[in-house]
């Protein structure tokens, strides 16, 4: 089943999820985790999940993608289904593009959720810029592959993550169309989309690709940051993991070779590796 945070019920959700066919497990154990966890380090208990956040659209203007961008969490979680032994549960919110206020509430709950040790998403930079701050205090980390604000990065300094190449300011100044352009044609990702088609009957949406490396490559670093203590259970920090996403150079994704750079956090426009991608 889906376990949903937040304060949003709507009938959507039973067409979503179902489309989605996340693996997400929920237990009794929650509590005992969320006891022994505070806001910085997560204590996942012996036979308990590895509990990530997915802030989806459902209800607002993108809520098109979410079902794609879904699947594609999906698929890596499949591709690396275990850290340490541990699965991985996601949990699903609704911050709806653009309602700021929807969008804060969402990510203080995703926060306040002390198992949550990251977050996929948000979509779009409205709102999102408002959310970040609670992610920030949070030192919750955040990766995702569609918003492309290039002020984003001042409201999360240390959280904030994406696999995409930003806009350019000020003024504006279109780089990601043309960026993303180039990548839906890499063999790479073609080769992605063609499995993707194959597992779901129809092929991805715009950022889907993104959305999987952006889940592989947070996925990469749980299993790096993390730690076994003598009872069994898993030790994960969220400050720690949000430092290892942030260091990311050359992590090799779908969508070419991934380095983010260490200032914003936003994906460096690498035209070199692109042009290696290409051959």
């Amino acid at each position: 089943m889906i376990r949903r945070s937040g304060t949003r019920e709507i009938s959507l959700l039973a067409i979503v999820v179902s489309s989605l066919a996340l693996l997400v497990v929920f237990s009794s154990g929650a509590a005992l985790a969320a006891s022994a966890s505070d806001g910085t380090q997560v204590i996942v208990p012996r036979g308990q999940p590895v509990e990530v956040a997915f802030a989806a659209d459902l209800t607002g203007s993108a809520n098109g993608f979410t079902a794609s961008l879904a699947n594609a969490v999906q698929m890596a979680v499949e591709a690396h289904p275990a850290i340490r032994g541990f699965p991985i549960q996601i949990n699903l919110v609704d911050p709806p593009c653009g309602d700021a206020t929807l969008d804060v509430a969402a990510a203080r709950a995703i926060v306040a959720d002390t198992q949550n040790v990251g977050v996929f998403g948000q979509f779009c930079s409205s709102g999102f810029d408002q959310a970040l701050p609670a992610y920030q205090a949070g030192d919750l980390v955040t990766i995702m592959g569609s918003a492309t604000d290039p002020s984003l990065p001042s409201f999360g300094p240390s959280v904030f993550n994406s696999v995409a190449v930003p806009d350019g300011c000020c003024p504006f100044v279109d780089q990601f169309d043309p960026w993303y352009a180039i990548i839906v044609t890499l063999p790479s990702d073609l080769d992605w989309r063609q499995a993707y088609s194959l597992q779901f009957g129809a092929p991805p949406t715009a950022f889907a690709d993104l959305y999987y490396d952006a889940a592989s490559l947070l996925i990469r670093n749980l299993q790096d940051i993390s730690s076994l203590e003598g009872s069994g259970n898993l030790v994960i920090s969220r400050a720690a993991l949000a430092q290892a996403v942030r260091e990311t150079t050359k992590y090799q994704g779908v969508t070419c070779a991934i380095t983010l750079d260490a200032a914003t956090g936003y994906r460096a426009n690498d035209a070199i590796a692109l042009s290696r991608c290409a051959d």
